[in-house]
């Protein structure tokens, strides 16, 4: 849409919707099988310099996750350097009847965001490989960061 039509008053875009597939990937760790999905879908758009991501993860594709590698998604859009680091809420996950609320954290000029699950109340853990090995498995994460 654009501006009212008063001369003078700035016209504006609104974003469109872009596709990706969010590549999952697992770093360090040892014994490490990358978990496979049916379906690996991924929506972004960009207002300014903030992204807003949507990633839908869900089914079994083929190899069931393994190891203690922490999963990894690929970014639409690196990072900005000056993005400020830390943990903030993104999502759920779900692992056969097992549904963990999931964080993430994307780094200074990033091109990954590195996923933890909550394990109790106030603590967070890697979220690992392993931690997607059932044939029922979802992951379902929402965020913006800044590019």
């Amino acid at each position: 849409a654009n501006g009212d039509g008063v001369a003078g008053n700035p016209t504006y875009s609104l974003p469109t919707v872009s596709t990706f597939t969010p590549t999952v990937t697992l770093v360090g760790g040892a014994g490490n099988v990358t978990p496979v999905y049916t379906t690996n879908t991924g929506r972004h758009f960009r207002f300014g310099n903030i992204v807003f991501v949507d990633v839908y993860l869900d089914g079994d594709g083929g190899a069931e996750g393994a190891g203690t590698g922490q999963i990894n998604v690929a970014l639409p859009v690196a990072a900005n350097a000056s993005h400020p680091g830390g943990s903030f809420l993104v999502g759920v996950e779900t692992n056969g009847t097992s549904n963990l609320i999931v964080g993430g954290a994307i780094g200074p000029s990033a091109t990954t965001i590195a996923l933890s699950i909550q394990t109790i109340l106030a603590t967070f853990a890697s979220f690992t490989g392993a931690d997607q090995n059932n044939v029922t498995r979802t992951i379902r994460l929402q965020f913006h960061y800044e590019a």
